[in-house]
This record gives C-alpha cells, sequence and structure tokens, in this order.
C-alpha cells in the first residue's frame, strides 16, 4: 500500500491480494498513506485492500454478524508499528510491516475469495476479459457490504487501528476494501498510478494497508515510488482494462490540459531519478 504515491502491479505474477483502503498482507503488510503518489500492482496476484480514511465512511451498512462465527485474533497497532515505522512512513509514503495478520486470518480470507470470485458484486471487473489479453485479473470493491468474513476483517483484524497509528489520528474510518486477483498466465499489468487520481475526494488523511493472500515474489509484487506521496499529483486516470476503456474514466468539465502528467517511472527508476519501494 502506499500513502498517495505511485503504483503499480507487475505482468507477470501469480497470486492474490486485498487492498483495504488501508493496504496489508498475511506475511506482510504493505502500508501506504496517500496524497497523490504512484503504485503499480503485479499481473497474476491476489490482492485484499481496505482503504480507510479519517474522513470517509462507507456508503453501505455492513451485514448483520455471524452470532456462530468463532473470534480471530486481533492485532495490537502498537506492537505492530514502531514510532520509527511511523515517521518513516510519513517520509517515504509506504512501508512493509511483516508478520501482521494470522494464518487463520489469512486462510478464512482466502475462502472468502473463492466464493466472491464465483459470485462477484455489482462493481466487479474482469480486466483481462474486457482487454481480451488471456487469463483473469477479477477485481471488485465494497466486498465488506455483502461478504460476513470481508466485514469481519474490516472490524475486528485490527487493521482500521493499524491505519489510525499510521496517520497519528484516533480513529479510521473504512473507505471502502477491494480484492484484486491475477490468475497464472495473465500478464496484464497494472500502469503506475496514485490512487488519489481515481478519488473524488482531497486530503492526505487516507492510508492502503494491503494484504497479500498468496506468497509473492518481492521483485514481480506491489512496487511504490519513494516519496511520491509528496508530489501532488493529479493525473488522467486509466481504466485497468486497458486505454481502449479509459473513455468512462474522466472528470466532469475537466480540461486535458488541467491534468498533470505521469511519469515515466520505469524509466526515471533506471535512469536513478526515483527509487522504487517493493516488498
Amino acid at each position: 500500500g502506499s500513502r498517495g504515491r505511485s503504483s503499480r502491479v507487475h505482468p507477470s505474477l501469480a497470486g492474490m491480494y486485498l487492498p483495504l483502503h488501508l493496504g496489508m498482507s498475511g506475511a506482510k503488510a504493505a502500508m501506504g498513506r496517500f496524497s497523490g503518489g504512484l503504485a503499480r500492482l503485479p499481473p497474476c496476484a491476489r490482492l485484499l485492500g481496505v482503504r480507510t480514511s479519517t474522513v470517509v465512511a462507507a456508503r453501505a451498512p455492513p451485514p448483520p454478524p455471524s452470532p456462530s462465527a468463532q473470534p480471530l485474533p486481533r492485532v495490537d497497532a502498537s506492537a505492530v508499528l514502531t514510532a520509527d515505522d511511523v515517521a518513516r512512513f510519513a517520509a517515504e509514503g509506504a512501508i512493509v510491516v511483516r508478520n501482521v495478520f494470522s494464518p487463520e486470518w489469512v486462510e478464512t480470507m482466502r475462502v472468502a475469495v473463492e466464493d466472491n470470485m464465483a459470485s462477484p458484486g455489482p462493481l466487479c471487473d474482469e480486466h483481462a476479459a474486457a482487454a481480451q489479453s488471456g487469463g483473469r485479473f477479477h477485481d471488485d470493491q465494497f466486498l465488506w457490504t455483502r461478504h460476513e468474513a470481508f466485514r469481519r476483517f474490516v472490524t475486528e483484524s485490527g487493521a482500521g487501528a493499524i491505519a489510525a497509528r499510521a496517520l497519528g489520528s484516533s480513529s479510521a474510518h473504512i473507505f471502502y476494501d477491494q480484492l484484486l486477483v491475477k490468475e497464472p498466465g495473465t500478464s496484464t499489468p497494472t500502469p503506475w498510478h496514485n490512487d488519489t487520481s481515481y478519488w473524488q475526494l482531497t486530503g492526505s488523511q487516507i492510508c492502503s494497508i494491503w494484504v497479500a493472500l498468496d506468497t509473492v515474489p518481492g521483485a514481480t509484487g506491489v512496487g511504490y515510488v519513494k516519496g511520491s506521496h509528496l508530489w501532488n499529483l493529479k493525473h488522467r486516470v486509466t481504466n485497468f482494462s486497458g486505454d481502449a476503456h479509459s473513455a468512462k474514466n474522466t472528470y466532469e468539465g475537466v480540461a486535458a490540459e488541467n491534468f498533470d502528467e505521469l511519469p515515466d517511472v520505469s524509466a526515471k527508476e533506471a535512469a536513478g531519478g526515483i527509487e522504487g519501494l517493493r516488498g
């Protein structure tokens, strides 16, 4: 995850991720605070994401709790993030925190992911199918409002407390959660982007926790541009299904020349002009 930085997911990876806008992982949790930075996601991976904000609430009520559900371990945010972690997060825009969530949480979410892939929600996109590129790139949002396991993770895992501590806040509110799954053989990458260019909100008190539910090589996992959360970049958005589908991703009444130019992150990193952060 990142704090408004540029990010991207690599084109040749296999796995599942859950971005909580918050952004975490079972074996490791990458956290990021968003104020306009660049990121990229891997091409074959399962990602669970929950984005939380100190100012934005979810649009729909969650499903009622199940009385038969067994409690799972709740993370102690003060034990997860040190003062140095919080300071580095503010300066660099993303950090990796390892061994945060228990194997029970990871397995619970893996089962929930399979359920959602079999029965997606109304906001689901199948990016590989739309781009006719082969494989499967499953992207769904607001799962916590439909699925008990996702609701429990958002409200009971301690993810929100981690986000609040990272942001120096006494509380954090869920913005939305997101699921990204790239199956083996899916070659379509996500472009470098910063999430705040896609969101109709302003401010910097928002962070994402990315949770990797599959083992993902660091070189092909989610990546961020160090310090890009401080760029205050607002670029033209690109649809993850490809440029042919980007016409619907526009800001009404905003001229193209008013957008910031998205830098060639790969070229700048190769030339040593910027530094990438990867797990």
